[in-house]
């Protein structure tokens, strides 16, 4: 995350933006399908006549709201075929045990019919042929099969329901949307989306304990009181306060020189952001302090390593609904994300390659039982390409031609740059959208390669990001912020410096109480042997966790 903090003096207050519920139709895709009806006809005794109604007693309790799985069911959507042509009354009639198993009929003239058979249960779509032997014109045809993979890719989480064009083309900007207090001065997507978004804030407040300690805490001190604040970041509900590589800073750098020299500081948590930071200031070119987020402790163990190793199995699981065990994937990188991706592929079956250019890295990999290769030496054999390294260009058109079919292709570590998607936007090759975040791309020769999320950062476009992580990262960026804009003048001179390690433990002991975990604390003779203060810091910068 970028965040830039600006002087008192150019502060101006930021527009509340409201949000408010999806409409039904907007909320619920549906498949086009009619919901399943059961009936149920028990077997007639002493003759009676098959079509009358079962006893109360016998009748299946008819779907109410609570009636468990019953209770989606449509009691006008299918009914049990009868055979009303025939009357097991009639005295004429005779019954034969026919060939498979089922009954006959056989009348005075030698005419054989099918008897009635007892159903006890079943289960019908209704309308099911029409639905699905119809060919479907251009646009239905989309939206059917976007109906269906979403049905079971589809999170209520602003994270996962990610949504593509087809949507709605009209770009925010253009359209005229005012909120409950009637201001205008705002662009999202959809306003009416609020109270929705507001109960999805509600829900992730519960695994953010850190950062609403500090928010009550700072509602007495109003510690940030006159700042303008701007950010770029990856919006979900739990980033709801304040994205990607330093884009922001890069972005008013250039186009707007003289007011980057008004920023007062700049926080950053990207890896590629705080590379490019480096780069500034060893140029001479940053005249701003820097806060250096991405290097903390608590950052790094949890946001990268801990947070991928749950969504990226989350993030192929909603999109591909593939099985793991016995898949061969290659993780391009082994910093903390590509070491969580590993981990969390090789629990669940997979043969993982890494490939890496560091080797402190690459050593890693090797102990931890992963086969080091380069990338052109498996690209033909495995099942899904991981990019993890926040560099350009890693998976190349050439990788691409030469991976196997059906091979899938994602990426976790650096906004839509690692994958050159660009390469295969040529009118030789076919794009096909299977379901949102996922592209077939086709050969000439019928092989295709399944695109997820066009390149872009996977857990972000087609999962979510467990919230108690975001607490963290949260927690620190915004003890970042307060650090440099109360800061006395001086401090901090116009160089890139790393978060006290004094606050990255003072976020980590904030999210202890909801283990109910308890600290051990040192005597006065412990800390005197080790040189420690008793309250911490504990261990020096340079220490490797």
């Amino acid at each position: 995350m970028s965040v830039q903090v600006v002087s008192a003096a150019a502060a101006a207050k930021v527009p509340e933006v409201e949000l408010k519920d999806l409409s039904p139709s907007e909320a619920e895709p549906q498949l086009g399908l009619s919901t399943a009806a059961v009936s149920a006809m028990a077997p007639p005794a002493g003759g009676g006549d098959p079509e009358a109604p079962a006893p109360a007693a016998e009748r299946p309790p008819a779907p109410g709201p609570g009636s468990g799985p019953a209770a989606a069911l449509s009691p006008a959507a299918g009914k049990v075929p009868q055979a009303s042509a025939m009357k097991r009354s009639d005295p004429h009639h005779q019954h034969q045990r026919h060939r498979d198993g089922g009954e006959a009929l056989v009348s005075p003239d030698g005419t054989v019919t099918e008897a009635p058979r007892t159903v006890k249960k079943q289960i019908q779509f209704a309308d099911q042929k029409q639905e699905f032997n119809k060919r479907p014109t251009k646009i239905g045809r989309r939206s059917l099969s976007r109906s269906i993979s979403q049905s079971s890719t589809d999170s209520y989480s602003s994270a996962a329901s990610y949504t593509d064009s087809s949507d709605d083309e009209t770009s925010p900007r253009d359209k005229q949307q005012k909120n409950s207090k009637g201001s205008s001065d705002f662009c999202v997507k959809n306003i009416k989306q609020a109270e929705f978004g507001r109960r999805e804030i509600e829900i992730a407040e519960q695994e953010m304990p850190a950062l609403m300690a500090l928010r009550k805490r700072a509602q007495g001190e109003k510690p940030l009181a006159g700042a303008k604040i701007v950010g770029c970041t990856h919006i979900t509900a739990q980033t709801a306060i304040l994205d990607d590589g330093g884009d922001l800073t890069h972005w008013i750098y250039k186009k707007y020189p003289n007011m980057f020299k008004k920023i007062k500081g700049i926080v950053e948590e990207s890896v590629t952001g705080v590379h490019r930071l480096y780069q500034l200031s060893k140029a001479g070119k940053l005249c701003v302090p820097a806060m250096n987020v991405n290097d903390s402790v608590t950052k790094q163990k949890f946001d990268n390593l801990y947070c991928c190793r749950e969504s990226i199995l989350d993030g192929l699981k909603r999109t591909t609904d593939m099985m793991f065990g016995g898949k061969q994937v290659v993780v391009c990188g082994y910093g903390e994300v590509g070491k969580g991706c590993c981990a969390a592929l090789k629990a669940m079956g997979s043969i993982v390659y890494v490939t890496e250019i560091d080797p402190i890295c690459a050593l890693q990999a090797c102990m931890d039982g992963f086969r080091l290769v380069k990338l052109n030496e498996v690209i033909r054999q495995v099942d899904i390409v991981i990019t993890c390294t926040g560099n350009k260009n890693v998976v190349t058109r050439e990788h691409l031609d030469r991976m196997k079919n059906s091979c899938i292709v994602c990426n976790m570590g650096h906004s839509n740059t690692e994958i050159d998607v660009a390469s295969l936007r040529t009118p030789e090759l076919t794009w096909e959208r299977v379901r949102s975040q996922v592209d077939h791309v086709i050969w000439p020769d019928g092989k295709r390669i399944v695109l997820l999320a066009e390149g872009r950062l996977l857990n972000l476009s087609c999962s979510t990001v467990p919230t108690f992580v975001l607490s963290i990262t949260a927690t620190t960026q915004a003890l970042a912020l307060i650090e440099l804009y109360n800061a006395p003048e001086g401090r901090y001179k116009q160089d890139v410096y790393l978060l006290p390690k004094k606050m990255d433990e003072y976020v980590a002991s904030l999210h202890l109480p909801t283990f109910d975990a308890h600290l051990t604390e040192l005597t006065d003779e412990q800390a005197k042997y080790l040189g420690l203060n008793k309250n911490g810091p504990f261990k020096p910068n340079y220490y490797r966790y």
